[in-house]
C-alpha cells in the first residue's frame, strides 16, 4: 500500500552521497520521524509459516523503532535529469542465531547478496517476491548461497525451517538510496535538477511518496513524517 507523509521544512544533517555532481544540482537533505505507534508495530515482526498464515512474534533481542527498518530512495521524474544507478556492490545477509542479519539491506540494482550460515543448524532462505523470487535450498554452517538481484524491488527474505526469520532487500534503480542516520536525517549531495519523487518504506508500516521539485542549485530540506499527520486531511 503507498501512503503519503507529510514534508516540513529541516535542517542538513547525515551525508550520503553517489557520484559527482552536475553543472545543475542541489543537495536533498532532512529528516524522517517515524511515529509512535509504527515503533509498536515494529516490534512485533510479521512473519510466514508454511501453511500461509501471518505469525507475530518478537525475535530475541529486537526492540522497537529503529531506522534501520527504513529505506529511502529518489526517483527520477526526468529522464534527462542524469540519473543513473550505482554501481553493483556485494552484500551480506547472514543466519545467526535464528535470525537474519541486517533484518534490512538496501542495494543498488545487480547486487550480489551472501546468505552464510553462522547457526549449527540448517536453513533454508527463500523469497516469494516479484522482485526477486528464490529458493537456496537446505545447508549447514560454514555454507554460503549467493543470490543477484537484478530487478529493483521489496525482497522479502524468510527460512523454510524458522517462520521466526524474515529480512528484507530493497533494490534500487537509483544512485540516491539508503538508509537514514540513527537521529532519521539524511542528505544527498550533487542531485540534478528536476521532478523526484521521494520514497520511504518501513519494513512494518509501508511504503509512503512524495513529489519534490530540485532546483538548479541551493538545497531542498524536508522533514518527513509516517504515518501521515492525521492534522494534515
Amino acid at each position: 500500500m503507498v501512503r503519503k507523509f507529510v514534508i516540513h521544512m529541516a535542517s542538513a544533517a547525515l551525508l550520503v552521497c553517489f557520484g559527482l555532481a552536475p553543472a545543475f544540482a542541489s543537495d536533498v537533505s532532512g529528516k524522517i520521524v517515524v511515529q509512535k505507534d509504527i515503533g509498536k508495530v515494529a516490534a512485533v515482526a510479521v512473519t510466514y509459516d508454511l501453511r500461509g498464515a501471518a505469525v507475530r512474534d518478537l525475535p530475541p533481542g529486537k526492540v522497537g523503532n529503529s531506522f534501520e527498518r527504513v529505506a529511502i530512495w529518489l526517483e527520477s521524474e526526468n529522464p534527462e535529469s542524469g540519473d543513473r544507478s550505482a554501481a553493483p556492490i556485494t552484500a551480506t545477509m547472514q543466519q545467526r542465531n535464528r535470525q537474519l542479519e541486517p533484518e534490512l539491506l538496501v542495494i543498488p540494482i545487480g547486487s550480489t547478496v551472501n546468505f552464510p550460515n553462522l547457526d549449527p543448524i540448517f536453513h533454508n532462505i527463500f523469497s516469494l517476491s516479484k522482485a526477486k523470487s528464490f529458493d537456496l535450498g537446505y545447508y549447514p554452517k560454514g555454507q554460503s548461497r549467493s543470490v543477484v538481484f537484478s530487478r529493483s524491488g521489496i525482497v522479502q527474505v524468510y527460512c523454510h525451517v524458522h517462520p521466526n526469520m524474515s529480512a528484507a532487500i530493497v533494490v534500487s534503480s537509483s544512485r540516491w538510496f539508503g538508509t537514514p542516520a540513527a537521529d532519521g536525517t539524511f542528505l544527498w549531495s550533487g542531485v540534478p535538477a528536476g521532478p523526484y519523487r521521494l520514497m520511504i518504506w518501513q519494513r512494518f508500516a509501508g511504503l509512503f511518496r512524495r513529489d519534490l521539485q530540485v532546483p538548479e542549485s541551493g538545497q531542498v530540506s524536508i522533514r518527513a513524517t509516517i504515518p501521515e499527520d492525521r492534522e494534515s486531511h
